[in-house]
């Protein structure tokens, strides 16, 4: 039974969200009306970090509390060892209903991220590629499948973000206990493709197919504009190729002009609008079914997004604010309304304030209750080395350029400075903000830094790509589709 001790939770994470992108955090934002509202109803954390830039590492410390060196789980496709206990296991075991629909293949069940969910909506899995007979099936046999494919018709492709909210609300409809809730929402990762609506109300100078299904088979549509190419724009956009262009593009700035990334960014910004929309009608299910006020919620982002800053784009690689400073907000029984709070927070903290909130007790972790007395002054954050050799484009750009992105990076942030070690044994101090390069740093500070992050994550670079798993069809489907596959 719910009871102020024992609140329903839901943890919404939206994949790839810049924390400027919203208007509870930025006055240049898009307006984010629902959004907001959690916001004003509980606590804003203005300077909250993720401890990856990309899905793998960061959905890790967000379950297990701890920093992904800590569990081995960096690189591409890892998998969390069974030793570690995860947030959904230990609420489950405290006699809560758990919940899970993941957004990328990346936090597959064959990543072990699963573990702890009675239930686990994996839509790339779940759905059968189309058109073929056992999709015909899903059609005439699941509601659900079938209003999707009715959105699809009209509106375009969602990519699974509408029929992953009515699974979510279909498996918390079932439970008898506290809820645990998580769902990710790919609905602003590339591509940025949200419903004909927000897209053309940012863009009305897009030209695209009279019938959205036809977009499926033909062209994503045309720009009438003589200042931007449209497949540099369409690239970036469509994101499927993107570990190719953001190779060329560091090595090359003029490779995507200014003229084109503006169009993405506008894309983007409408699919923040959409996802928007896609939180309020979650907030309003919540409110409906009499559970909002009864329930934690947390809302966050797994990381960002660059559009040109520091020569990068997309996100996996560098570990500049653009891409692990994060939105972090919590609202609900027992958390102060209205609030901002201005100190250093990391998603590895959300672990152990969720235990705090359902009056469970916490096994050991790296981060802290964020409503304890406990504060922390440094947050970390790592990726581990890739492989880029392989991409068409290695070929075409320098050497240095390949090696820049294929680097694994350390780092420990403070409010004033950024500290880096490199897997080639580099290494570089940033002032912040801004994250410009100090020149001729004070070398006891430097010293001081690079032993509290040693000893936080160690000196080893290594990572797991699952190249000893086989994963399905459907997995490496979902993967080529949002750019992880070159």
């Amino acid at each position: 039974m719910v009871s102020p001790r024992h609140p329903n939770v839901v943890l919404l994470i939206f994949d790839t969200l810049r924390v400027d992108a919203l208007s509870c955090y930025s006055d240049d934002a898009v307006e984010t009306p629902n959004i907001d509202r959690v916001a004003e109803e509980g606590v804003r954390f203005e300077n909250a970090f993720s401890a990856g830039p990309w899905t793998p590492p960061a959905h890790g410390t967000l379950f297990s509390g701890r920093w992904p060196s800590e569990t081995g789980f960096t690189g591409g496709m890892p998998w969390m060892d069974e030793s570690v206990p995860l947030l959904a296991e230990v609420l489950r075991d405290n006699g809560y209903d758990t919940v899970g629909v993941p957004g990328p293949a990346k936090m597959a069940s064959a990543t072990g991220l699963d573990r702890g969910f009675d239930w686990y909506y994996e839509a790339y899995e779940a759905v059968a590629k189309r058109p073929s007979a056992a999709w015909f099936k899903q059609l005439l046999t699941d509601p659900a499948i079938r209003r999707d494919f009715i959105r699809i018709l009209t509106r375009g492709n969602d990519y699974y973000n509408e029929l992953r909210i009515e699974k979510f609300q279909e498996g918390l409809a079932e439970t008898t206990n506290p809820f645990f809730g998580m769902m990710n929402l790919t609905t602003v990762h590339a591509p940025y493709d949200p419903p004909r609506p927000y897209k053309e109300a940012e863009t009305p100078e897009l030209s695209r197919p009279r019938l959205p299904i036809l977009e499926e088979f033909t062209t994503s549509g045309s720009l009438d504009r003589d200042d931007v190419r449209e497949d540099r724009v369409f690239g970036v956009a469509d994101g499927e190729h993107i570990q190719d262009i953001r190779l060329r593009y560091l090595d090359d700035r003029s490779y995507v002009t200014d003229s084109e990334l503006g169009i993405v960014e506008q894309w983007y910004d409408a699919s923040v609008r959409y996802l928007d929309d896609q939180v309020g009608r979650v907030l309003d299910w919540l409110e409906a079914q009499g559970k909002l006020d009864d329930t934690v919620l947390i809302l966050t982002s797994d990381h960002g997004e660059y559009f040109g800053e520091h020569g990068g784009l997309s996100h996996g690689d560098f570990l500049y604010d653009e891409v692990l400073h994060v939105p972090l907000l919590i609202s609900g029984p027992g958390v102060p309304s209205g609030e901002t709070r201005e100190d250093l927070v990391s998603l590895a903290d959300v672990f152990a304030t969720v235990c705090g909130c359902c009056d469970v007790e916490c096994p050991p972790t790296s981060g802290i209750d964020l409503f304890g007395d406990e504060a922390r002054d440094v947050v970390f954050g790592e990726r581990a080395p890739t492989d880029e050799r392989e991409l068409a484009a290695a070929d075409d750009v320098s050497a240095e350029t390949v090696t820049a992105l294929e680097l694994g990076r350390k780092s420990i942030r403070t409010t004033d400075y950024r500290f880096e070690i490199r897997s080639d044994g580099s290494e570089a101090l940033y002032e912040l903000p801004g994250e410009t390069v100090v020149s001729d740093p004070d070398p006891e500070l430097v010293e001081s830094l690079r032993d509290r992050l040693v000893d936080t994550l160690g000196d080893g670079f290594g990572g797991d790509d699952g190249g000893d798993r086989e994963f399905s069809d459907a997995v490496e489907r979902n993967l080529r589709e949002l750019g992880y596959l070159g």
